[in-house]
């Protein structure tokens, strides 16, 4: 009896183990998973997952799925994939989790089927901690790092990725806030990718460029970006100079020094004999290191050489609070009528007249005709009269088509062709009805939450090579869903200004030198505004903050619109909610920088909704750092 036992256990085991065996291998699939930044992601913040499928089985066509397990309530995001047999994919999954998670899944999903799955470990960095990452082959680089104090934040992490790794999506570069690049050849890195570097250190990011031997070919993919023009000639330098940032001496004290010219604007440091370069490029900063950035380690005085280099930076995050917090800007920016409620005297009105056409009108005219006794025919049918009439009048103040509402805000720098765009939309439904929406490649898309609409399916954003789709968006009768979708755009407003530095207060003069009209402009500095007017294409106009200002936002009287509340949507974003970590100040803006805000009256972000491009109400707000250098 004993052995039928031991032989019933062992066949029902290898019965239960031949699935799982034929669903990790009979498929002929291997999945390799690279999550975030060598395995650490941002809390809060769009972060990569690198997955790397091999198919040496039958050709599949699929989806694969990033989720975090056992972490309710957090975003799922999915990719199409198509796997002939032989193939070997890479993919990157844009991803962000709204809480703390230890672990993240990646599903091969093939026809509602799980054909392969993958758990797999992962660090989250808190908003107030500084995330440096360093680019380049030696896993064992700047790790004295970890022990650097940044003002204003509680601790640094240090992370290494290799240069194939690095996002070609500037927001998911965001959670990042210190780059240092370092033995790469730059220029063999893709336009995508050197253009995501530029629009991450123009957003507030900090990129660090080491020199030395290899300091020309880290820097030649980047020239453009670095405060210094690169030559071929190497010095022994005298490295005894940093002691001067550091109070210690380093070691070794001398090394090649990579001969340079800086540029115009450039900060030396030290100031008598400079080794190290740094410039401002909108809002982050861009250093270059002489020497090689691997001479110091061991240095005990390392951290704090790069503590004195790197700044705390603000960062102006429009879509954080949407996708963290759940708060949806629309929802008090919105003035749809559609979705307003009656007033109290219309509701008034309607309930007297209902009352006497129910009551008195109808008891008169029926004594009138001596008819009493059809009181109990004519009472519903007024009842059913009124019911219709109400649905009819609801109908047609809601319209019979669904309404895409669009306020974007675009952020830029002066003299830059490329800025970032984050887009709220509203999908308004005068019925229960699903909708398929469909955006633009490179864009990150997501939910929040608004209208009391807490009921509804999630959205499953599913993206591919071309764009990404939210499918069977359902929308109840007379609600609203909202989506927030981020990305790179061209913004059609470009400024020149002439800014002056002499005194305490900046003055200066702004020019609109794009093709679109910006309404309702303002300069913004220190928590302070002025009004420029409205600036048509060739416009220009002068400020000068030694005079009257006003207080920045809750000053600033602008008019607004039929649909759109300007004031709310500036109350919204410019406050201390809508950045990623507690840095110094009084709003989202860097203190130092100067601002010019204005709005264009179209949307900018092209959906489409069911095949077809969408027809959208849009406002755009328009936020441009000036030059001052």
């Amino acid at each position: 009896m004993l052995y039928m036992r031991v032989a019933t256990v062992a066949l029902i085991y290898a019965l239960l183990t031949i699935p799982v065996a034929a669903q990790e291998q009979g498929f002929g699939l291997t999945l390799t998973l690279r999550p975030g930044y060598g395995g650490a992601y941002r809390l809060g913040e769009w972060f990569p997952v690198i997955v790397e499928v091999a198919n040496d089985g039958r050709d599949l066509r699929g989806m694969l799925e990033w989720s975090f397990p056992g972490s309710p309530g957090q975003p799922v995001f999915r990719h199409e994939i198509d796997l002939p047999r032989g193939s070997r994919k890479r993919v990157t999954l844009d991803v962000f989790a709204q809480g703390f998670a230890r672990n993240g899944q990646v599903r091969l999903i093939e026809n509602g089927n799980v054909v392969l799955e993958q758990i797999i470990g992962i660090d989250a960095v808190e908003i107030d901690r500084f995330l440096v990452l360093v680019v380049g082959s030696d896993p064992t680089l700047l790790t004295s790092l970890s022990a650097m104090s940044v003002s204003g934040t509680s601790g640094t992490v240090v992370r290494h990725v290799s240069p194939d790794d690095l996002p070609s999506q500037p927001l998911v570069l965001r959670g990042v806030n210190a780059i240092f690049i370092h033995d790469v050849d730059t220029a063999a890195l893709s336009m995508d990718q050197r253009a995501a570097l530029r629009d991450w250190v123009h957003l507030g990011g900090q990129l660090v460029v080491g020199g030395g031997i290899n300091g020309e070919r880290a820097a030649a993919g980047l020239a453009d970006m670095l405060p210094v023009e690169t030559t071929r000639t190497l010095d022994q330098g005298d490295l005894s100079l940093l002691e001067q940032l550091t109070g210690a001496p380093p070691a070794p004290a001398t090394g090649p020094v990579l001969a340079v010219r800086p540029r115009s604007g450039a900060e030396a440091l030290p100031v008598d004999a400079p080794l190290i370069y740094r410039s401002r490029l909108g809002s982050g900063v861009v250093v270059f290191s002489a020497f090689d950035l691997g001479l110091l380690r061991g240095w005990s005085a390392e951290p704090r050489l790069w503590s004195r280099v790197l700044q705390p930076v603000p960062l102006f995050i429009p879509g954080f609070d949407a996708r963290v917090n759940q708060i949806s800007m629309m929802q008090d920016a919105l003035r749809l009528p559609a979705i307003q409620l009656p007033s109290a005297t219309m509701l008034a009105v309607f309930l007297m007249v209902y009352i006497l056409a129910a009551g008195p009108v109808n008891y008169l005219a029926l004594r009138r005709l001596r008819r009493l006794e059809w009181a109990w025919v004519t009472i519903p049918l007024t009842v059913a009269v009124f019911t219709v009439g109400v649905f009819l009048a609801g109908f047609g103040l809601r319209g019979g088509q669904a309404q895409l509402l669009q306020v974007a805000i675009v952020q830029g720098s002066e003299g830059e062709p490329r800025g970032v765009a984050t887009a709220y939309l509203a999908l308004f439904s005068p019925i229960r009805g699903s909708y398929t929406l469909r955006f633009p490649a490179n864009h990150l898309v997501s939910e929040t939450r608004g209208f009391d609409d807490f009921t509804a399916r999630p959205v499953l954003a599913t993206s591919d090579d071309t764009g990404v789709t939210v499918p069977d968006l359902l929308v109840d009768v007379a609600s609203v869903r909202t989506l927030v979708a981020e990305g790179p755009t061209m913004p059609p407003v470009q400024v020149q200004s002439m800014v002056r530095l002499d005194g305490a207060d900046p003055q200066g003069e702004v020019r609109n030198v794009g093709s679109v009209t910006l309404e309702q402009a303002i300069v913004v500095h220190q928590g302070r505004y002025l009004e420029l007017g409205t600036l048509a294409p060739g416009a220009r106009a002068a400020f000068d903050f030694n005079g009257p200002r006003g207080s920045f936002p809750f000053g600033v009287a602008i008019g607004d619109d039929r649909v759109f509340n300007r004031r709310q949507i500036l109350f919204r974003l410019f406050n201390s909610s809508s950045r990623i970590a507690p840095l110094s100040g009084r709003s989202p803006l860097d203190e130092e920088g100067i601002y010019v805000l204005g709005w264009g009256a179209s949307s900018t972000l092209p959906v489409e909704m069911n095949g077809r491009t969408a027809a959208q109400e849009g406002l755009t707000l328009f936020v441009i750092r000036l030059r001052t250098t």
